[in-house]
């Protein structure tokens, strides 16, 4: 039997070059600060928060049963009887979608489980055509990749209809299993990291912070952003308002990214010393180009250490490349979070509501362990 477990996030040790580095005193240069994590947030429960969840096929919902939410132990034994699993996949040429796509592909060949596919390709209406298209099939359980926020309740309406289960990828949708990031700790985990360089290399003297955001992509996965300035400020101390920036960057890419900061940047000549984040590394990887092309003093936290990711990380250290690390997702071990949830679902067995993964953060000086 294959095993794994979901729980708290970690920071690691490759964060600062000392214990200096990673204490949290919030006084290096702002007045001391706080942080006040919102509650209640669907799909960024913390553990204690979370309720155990059983399927009930005769209502096609998901019933709060008895017991212990806040871990996961994903059994991956073959099981008794094969089923037919649907995969909508949230983008398949997104390179942190491609090795989900692929592990559950591998899961399920091993599984002999019948394997139904259908790519939403980041787009809402599409995210729906997909719903349909598995639905009609009748699978036994669908993992509804869908990143679009705004199809939530339009998709989950369908398989909600054909009384199929389902768990999601990143994205809370109603009546569905969350899978993905613990968001607000992964962005608290590269504040902590950001505002460790910043109290280094300036002490955390005339910090401003960006981020690229997208609300389209939920609150939920907003909440790296929120987490992100709160772990700064945990280090530095509080930063006011108007240092504080946001830019919506909707189109999910390198290129967007690196124009908008671009234009941002232009705009903004007084912010010596820029800490940025986004959702993800390819819109992170903008913005490390837009920093390094202007000749400002600036470093980006990377999010889920996708190949885009994990290549920038290695390219060099961040003097040279404006690229502190990422935070790891590891999008290659969801399959296994993802078709263990499905085995469990369809054998009767309660799940819950919301299974997070353990984070790290890389840097250029230990990602290798990682990653080689």
């Amino acid at each position: 039997m294959a095993a794994l477990v979901a729980a708290a996030a970690i920071f690691a040790a490759g964060c600062g070059s000392s214990a200096d580095d990673s204490d949290t005193g919030g006084t290096a240069a702002g007045k001391p600060f706080v942080a006040e994590r919102e509650a209640g947030i669907k799909g960024d429960l913390p553990p204690e928060a979370r309720r155990l969840w059983r399927y009930d096929t005769a209502t096609g919902r998901y019933a709060t049963v008895a017991g212990d939410a806040a871990d996961f132990r994903a059994d991956l034994s073959r099981p008794a009887r094969s089923f037919t699993l649907a995969y909508m996949d949230p983008w398949a040429s997104s390179p942190f979608a491609i090795p989900i796509r692929e592990g559950v592909e591998r899961e399920a060949e091993r599984l002999g489980l019948r394997l139904i596919y259908c790519d939403a390709a980041f787009k809402a209406d599409k995210a729906v055509e997909c719903a349909e298209l598995l639905a009609r099939q009748r699978p036994a359980f669908a993992v509804a990749g869908n990143w679009q926020a705004g199809a939530a309740d339009a998709l989950m309406r369908v398989f909600d209809e054909a009384r199929v289960p389902t768990a999601s990828i990143d994205v809370w949708q109603p009546n569905s299993i969350f899978y993905g990031a613990d968001n607000y700790t992964s962005g608290e985990i590269a504040g902590r990291a950001a505002g460790a360089y910043a109290r280094r290399e300036w002490n955390c003297e005339d910090v401003w912070l960006f981020m690229g955001e997208n609300k389209e992509e939920g609150k939920a996965a907003d909440q790296r952003l929120v987490g992100f300035a709160d772990g700064v400020q945990s280090v530095c101390g509080t930063i006011d308002d108007d240092r504080i920036h946001r830019q919506r960057m909707a189109a999910a890419t390198g290129d967007q990214a690196l124009t908008v900061t671009t234009d941002w940047l232009t705009a903004h000549p007084q912010a010596e010393h820029l800490l940025a984040v986004t959702i993800d590394d390819p819109r992170a990887a903008g913005i490390a180009k837009a920093i390094g092309q202007s000749g400002r003093d600036g470093q980006v936290a990377g999010m889920t250490c996708d190949d885009v990711g994990v290549e920038l990380t290695k390219q060099g250290p961040a003097s040279e490349t404006n690229y502190l690390g990422c935070v790891a997702f590891f999008p290659e071990r969801a399959a296994e979070y993802l078709v263990g949830i499905a085995l469990d679902v369809v054998g009767g067995r309660a799940v819950p509501e919301e299974v997070h993964l353990q984070h790290e953060f890389l840097t250029h000086e230990n990602i290798g362990e990682t990653y080689p």
